[in-house]
């Protein structure tokens, strides 16, 4: 699988639900950036499913949890990837923020 990422991704030590066509559960973040994530699950919707993921970002944390929408991009034994759709400007930051801490850029 040739690299086609065009933001820096960062590990993430945490969980997130997925809503996969109205079936949830739970995920083990491996790492994410502003554009999408890499999940790591047994369970593991199609290639090219919509899906929402929902987690609490440290930057944003007193807001609550954020929910972004994406599209399953690659599926592998250990798990899964997906692209974020459009993002608000709060999960934008949120992304961006906690990518730039944990890759020493702030």
């Amino acid at each position: 699988m040739s690299e086609k990422r065009h933001f820096e991704r960062a590990e993430f030590d945490g969980e997130a639900e997925i809503d996969a066509g109205g079936r949830r559960f739970k995920v083990k973040v491996h790492d994410l950036s502003v554009g999408g994530a890499y999940l790591l699950s047994q369970d593991k919707p199609p290639f090219g499913s919509g899906v929402k993921m929902t987690l609490t970002l440290p930057a944003i944390a007193h807001k609550g949890p954020s929910t972004l929408g994406g599209i399953v991009r690659w599926v592998r034994e250990d798990g899964f990837g997906i692209q974020f759709g459009p993002t608000g400007a709060l999960e934008t930051y949120g992304l961006a923020e906690y990518v730039a801490r944990k890759t020493n850029q702030l």
